[in-house]
């Protein structure tokens, strides 16, 4: 039995076809001029994944997106496959005030174009501090490959988000005030 069987049991979702998925995703991160790779289901990430680069960030922040597929029930998910895009960000949140935090992440979710800004917690097991993240999940049809226009479009409003999240929180570390951060990102 594989490590992502018990996650796929009442799925249509197959690991093979997650992992042919995925795949076909780390080609698309290549015409874009990007590595990706795929990392197989295995005991630590029960579910396959796809780990790529995105450009640094204005800081020279290296920056990384995963995508895994949501095992979704055969109820809830008859007819789609969910995509996830997921990255944690390269600014520190541990030294901004919580109530300016949660008040930036707020302000935020409401100028994404793409994802949700959320909190990750610190995992000290790995000596990771908490870190802000942008999260988005897309539905695909089930049958089929991911649309590359559409995959495309998705991640370059995916790093929109992520660059905006960054500006704002890397603004706040500088010392500026929450409308001086908002201010850096116009609108």
């Amino acid at each position: 039995m594989g490590y992502a069987d018990e996650y796929l049991k009442d799925t249509e979702l197959t690991e093979e076809s997650i992992l042919r998925d995925l795949e076909i995703l780390a080609v698309y991160y290549g015409d874009m001029e990007l590595e990706g790779q795929v990392l197989p289901a295995r005991e630590e990430f029960p579910m396959p994944t796809l780990v790529a680069g995105l450009e640094p960030d204005d800081r020279d922040r290296p920056r990384i997106v995963s995508h895994s597929f949501l095992p979704l029930d055969t109820e809830t998910a008859e007819f789609t496959k969910y995509l996830q895009f997921y990255s944690e960000l390269p600014c520190p949140v541990e030294e901004l005030d919580r109530a300016t935090l949660l008040e930036a992440i707020c302000r935020l979710n409401n100028r994404l174009p793409l994802g949700t800004c959320v909190l990750a917690d610190p995992n000290p097991a790995f000596g990771q501090p908490a870190k802000a993240a942008v999260r988005y999940v897309q539905g695909f049809p089930l049958e089929g490959a991911v649309d590359q226009g559409v995959f495309t479009e998705d991640l370059f409003l995916f790093d929109l988000s992520c660059d905006l999240v960054t500006t704002v929180l890397d603004g706040l570390n500088d010392g500026l005030s929450l409308d001086e951060a908002f201010a850096q990102i116009g609108r």
